[in-house]
């Protein structure tokens, strides 16, 4: 059994209809058997419609792959789900048609932040609930953060690793499988002593995240709005995690890490077995394929939303019930 929500939440991370705290403590209740709990977070310029389609196309295609994958390549299969799509007000409003529009890439600096607001707010709760739901029955939680998205998903794991070291006893067989799918945040922002530094330290946590050189508006327009926006660091230009992938710093924290290149012929087979913590995919081999066939055209953002393909269906896929 399977079920799926969309919450939208405003700018602070406040859910509006304060009764889906109930509503998702009863999902994680008898008489429902839902075991895998699945969070998906867009980034940047997303309005409600796009979110809602963006959200049910990739949830068929996935499930397609899934019911399709070859027996033996999903060896910890997918369990009863339910599923959880957050919409955040990532733009300067939600109609597509407005004038205002044109002034959305000065709006950088303003949805950075208010990613992190809807992370420890709106997401972090949510997450709370369902841990406490039936705090005796181990979940499997699978979290896919996509650009500014990434923040929202970083900063409710931060925020939730206090809690279970204080407050919230886990089951060990709890599970926090995590895509960072082009993160749009500092290449450095997971280090033991950045913003998301304690991330780590959840038990059984792992973490995927994917990067490409073709992904322009992490390449070229991150440093510029993070220069713009930290005028006092004079000639400091950050370098985006979806862009550099993680800093050795990080990678030391995971304690083991693997990379990968990821072209037009991957599969869920071609991972083949992930026992590291931390797994690095390097998505330029697919996007350079995609770009130079005509199958991808991203405009001044390069190919930073080019995630909805069966390549990278099959690296999470791979990555969330493959083989460890």
């Amino acid at each position: 059994m399977s079920h799926f929500i969309t919450v939208p939440v405003n700018e602070n991370g406040i859910v509006f209809d304060p009764a889906i705290d109930v509503a998702i403590q009863t999902a994680l209740q008898p008489p429902f058997g839902f075991r895998d709990v699945f969070v998906y977070s867009h980034g940047w310029s997303t309005n409600a419609d796009a979110a809602i389609d963006e959200y049910g196309r990739f949830s068929i295609a996935f499930a397609k792959m899934l019911l399709q994958a070859t027996a033996g390549l999903l060896t910890r299969p997918p369990r009863d789900t339910f599923g959880v799509g957050i919409h955040w007000p990532s733009e300067i409003t939600e109609d597509p048609n407005s004038m205002l529009n044109v002034a959305q890439l000065f709006t950088f600096y303003t949805m950075e932040h208010r990613a992190d607001g809807v992370g420890k707010n709106a997401v972090y709760t949510m997450l709370r609930l369902m841990l406490q739901a039936q705090p005796e029955l181990p979940l499997r939680f699978f979290l896919i953060g996509h650009s500014f998205g990434c923040r929202v998903m970083c900063a409710a794991l931060q925020d939730l690793q206090a809690d279970l070291v204080t407050t919230i006893p886990l089951p060990p067989e709890t599970e926090f499988h995590v895509a960072l799918l082009e993160p749009a945040m500092d290449e450095d922002n997971l280090d033991p002593s950045d913003i998301y530094g304690n991330v780590v330290q959840i038990p059984n946590l792992r973490l995927l995240i994917t990067k490409s050189a073709l992904d322009e508006a992490l390449g070229t327009w991150f440093p510029a709005a993070g220069a713009l926006a930290n005028l006092l660091h004079k000639g400091d230009k950050p370098i985006a995690l979806g862009t550099g992938g993680p800093t050795q710093p990080t990678i030391d924290a995971f304690g083991t890490s693997r990379a990968i290149t990821v072209d037009e012929n991957f599969t869920i087979a071609t991972l083949g077995a992930v026992d590291q913590r931390l797994l690095t995919a390097d998505l330029t081999p697919l996007h350079q394929y995609r770009k130079d066939n005509g199958l991808w055209d991203g405009g001044f953002s390069g190919s930073h939303s080019d995630i909805d393909n069966d390549q990278v269906r099959a690296l999470l896929a791979g990555f969330f019930f493959g083989p460890p």
